[in-house]
């Protein structure tokens, strides 16, 4: 047996990670009380910055770590 997290998004269930199911594999889906956090638009919280400065901020949101300014 295999668990792994994911969301509804309205139509379907996505997993947040790699999964291999078979065609007709039965799985059993629990429906947790919370949602997933809303996605923000950082522009609006750091003010006028370049695409490419955008895309190393939210890559870094994403992959929960700090930003070092060195980076930019």
């Amino acid at each position: 047996m295999l668990a792994l997290n994911g969301y509804f998004d309205g139509k379907v269930y996505v997993p947040l990670s790699q999964v291999s199911v078979r065609p007709r594999q039965k799985v059993i889906i629990t429906i947790l009380d919370e949602d997933l956090p809303k996605k923000r638009n950082l522009k609006k919280y750091v003010g006028k910055i370049s695409k490419e400065d955008s895309d190393i901020i939210s890559k870094a949101v994403s992959d929960g770590r700090k930003v070092d300014c060195d980076e930019w």
